[in-house]
């Protein structure tokens, strides 16, 4: 066995010196108990946690407004950028909701309007939704998390969709198909994959080993390391 399972950090302090460890300066994270129990709780603990940290950013699990779990939407999307949180989640498989416009309408029109990124794993959405929201809200940056799927099980999916969908993004931590991520780089340039590293499952070293020892240019590199999260970021209607 290569894999020793995921080491669970139970402080921000242990994550900190995690990171440190692996060379990684900033990150942006979620709290687990914004998916696994509800959102409005695990983001309310996320801010509490990562408060005075200036090297970690967070990410809100978001539902749609129709329930009214999260109070009104624009209220409750002001306050998150106002508290410097500029990313967002959605699980509508596990947490029970339609992305259709029926249902996430209302919650996907207003992140489009702030230009807020939103990252959704690939196996809580079909790639059919992933396509209509991207063809739909143009300036709203989707980004898809494979998760604990490897990605070439669904370049057949993603290929054509970055080719139809300039909004679409790609992280590249399950990658492991080797000059997978060079063959991408290649084909539509480095301006939409985003190092991730999907920790405490997996281990940070081998997505930062997919940028380090890639047959790419440099400026490739700094770019899927942290560029264009910075670009996405900056991106966002304050």
């Amino acid at each position: 066995m290569n894999n020793r399972g995921p080491e669970y950090r139970f402080s921000v302090e242990q994550l900190q010196d995690h990171m440190a460890g692996c060379g990684i300066e900033k990150a942006i994270i979620t709290h687990a108990l914004a998916r696994y129990s509800h959102p409005s709780l695990g983001n309310e603990l996320l801010l509490r946690e990562i408060s005075g940290h200036d090297n970690l950013h967070g990410s809100f699990v978001l539902l749609p407004p129709a329930t009214d779990e999260l109070g009104p939407l624009e209220r409750y999307i002001d306050a998150m950028i106002s508290n410097h949180v500029y990313t967002v989640k959605i699980f509508p498989e596990s947490q029970r909701f339609s992305v259709s416009d029926w249902s996430a309408g209302p919650l996907l029109e207003i992140l489009a309007e702030r230009r807020v990124p939103l990252f959704v794993w690939s196996k809580e959405i079909s790639w059919d939704r992933v396509q209509s929201i991207c063809k739909k809200y143009p300036t709203l940056p989707v980004v898809i998390e494979q998760s604990d799927e490897e990605t070439y099980r669904n370049l057949r999916y993603l290929y054509p969709l970055m080719n139809s969908c300039e909004n679409l993004y790609v992280q590249i931590h399950n990658s492991h198909l080797y000059l997978q991520v060079d063959e991408v780089v290649d084909r539509f340039g480095a301006e939409r994959l985003l190092f991730s590293t999907y920790y405490p499952v997996d281990d940070p070293h081998v997505a930062l080993m997919i940028v380090t020892h890639g047959e790419f240019s440099q400026g490739q590199k700094e770019m899927i390391a942290h560029g264009n999260l910075e670009r996405l970021l900056n991106g966002v209607v304050k």
